[in-house]
């Protein structure tokens, strides 16, 4: 988690047009965090991001990481209907359209080291463990849940705290 944010600062240039949602720069955020961030340990062979509903952060989280690591492990993408409850990813990014189902996701993810990452700003709040937001300058951010992390299992480097619009 010691490696350069340099890059990761180049995030915050990306702006997102008002009228549309610019799943590209979401994609390329979800990979930044799983980048800096670290779970336990485990014997899985990839890295594994689930899409829960249809987004189109699925397409360019494809082209995002092909050809890509995620902590020196294969990524692999996949979309869903329905919250994994076996062989389960490190990452669940819930698409807007799933929103509701945020507390079902989270009662049976429960203690389990998955990060979920919500697409509609506002839901780390209720236990999402990141939630994306547009500020008033169409800059793309994120907000994280600390404490939901460590329930997770999850550990963030410091870094990329700091680059977060708001924490609890």
């Amino acid at each position: 988690m010691k490696k350069s944010l340099g890059w990761l600062l180049i995030l915050f240039c990306f702006s997102v047009h008002a009228q549309t949602t610019n799943y590209q720069v979401y994609s390329v955020f979800v990979v930044s965090i799983a980048k800096y961030s670290s779970w336990p340990e485990s014997d899985a062979k990839d890295f594994k991001i689930a899409v829960l509903g249809k987004s189109k952060v699925y397409e360019e989280l494809i082209k995002t990481t092909t050809s890509k690591d995620i902590n020196g492990k294969k990524v692999v993408i996949t979309q869903t209907e329905d919250a994994p409850i076996s062989d389960l990813p490190h990452i669940i990014y819930v698409s807007e359209g799933k929103s509701s189902q945020l507390a079902d996701l989270l009662k049976k993810l429960e203690g389990k080291p998955v990060m979920i990452i919500a697409e509609r700003e506002g839901l780390f709040k209720k236990g999402a463990n990141f939630s994306f937001v547009v500020l008033d300058n169409n800059m793309l951010r994120f907000d994280i849940n600390r404490k939901e992390l460590e329930n997770h299992q999850i550990k963030i480097s410091k870094n990329l705290i700091s680059l977060a619009n708001e924490t609890i």
